[in-house]
């Protein structure tokens, strides 16, 4: 046999070890990978943060993309007072994640414990679309009221009940609990009687009217599309 004959062979030979050790070695990484993921939530929950936030620094340093990863390590962060880094990390995992609610109010919870309500509410006018127009806006108005800004909390209800177009109580029990905030029972019972509209045997209207002082029944109801 010549000698390229013999190279050839080599080669080939070489190729076939490659092809056959490929799927093997993906295999070794994806179980090295769920290992990391495994032993980090573990930590979590045996409540050795430091152990947990190591884990998941290694797995989103050796998959980037991968947006659950970035989300429990930005979650671990903020449970240690790591805000900026936090931020930093949730962000990207809802960047990987557009229209993730939980990612998105994840997020929000750790912009109020840094202390940045202008930066949590530029996040959540800007996610306000994601997971349905009526739900953002709820959640834009949520948020607002958690931080005191009232003016853009009632705006945000508004919108949401403009959205609903008369067909889902939600916006008008957050209304009712806008106005029950600001100490407005007038205004609290006359978002409480829209909602009673969608809802008239509400054991829990039933019970906000009776702290209000007012007896309960389906007479109360207005229709809002005729306010």
């Amino acid at each position: 046999m010549s000698t390229r004959s013999i190279y050839t062979l080599i080669l080939i030979s070489v190729a076939v070890l490659l092809s056959s050790c490929g799927p093997t070695q993906k295999v070794k990484r994806t179980f090295a990978l769920n290992d990391l993921s495994l032993k980090a939530r573990a930590a979590a929950r045996d409540g050795d943060d430091r152990r947990s936030l190591e884990l998941w620094q290694e797995y989103v340093e050796r998959r980037p993309h991968a947006h659950f990863a970035q989300y429990e390590l930005g979650v671990t962060e903020s449970r240690m007072g790591m805000y900026t880094a936090s931020i930093g990390h949730l962000t990207t995992a809802h960047d990987l994640r557009p229209g993730n609610v939980e990612y998105i109010e994840t997020l929000g919870d750790t912009f109020i414990l840094a202390g940045r309500a202008d930066a949590m509410m530029s996040l959540m006018q800007a996610t306000a679309a994601e997971g349905g127009d009526v739900s953002g806006q709820l959640r834009v108005g949520r948020y607002a009221q958690r931080v005191g800004m009232l003016d853009e909390a009632k705006q945000a209800i508004g919108l949401a009940m403009m959205y609903s177009n008369g067909e889902s109580v939600e916006p008008y029990l957050a209304m009712a609990d806008f106005a029950r905030q600001i100490g407005d029972a007038e205004f609290e019972e006359s978002s409480l009687r829209k909602a009673l509209w969608f809802d008239p045997g509400s054991d829990n209207l039933d019970s906000r009217f009776l702290a209000l002082g007012i007896t309960p029944g389906p007479s109360l109801a207005i229709d809002p599309a005729k306010d």
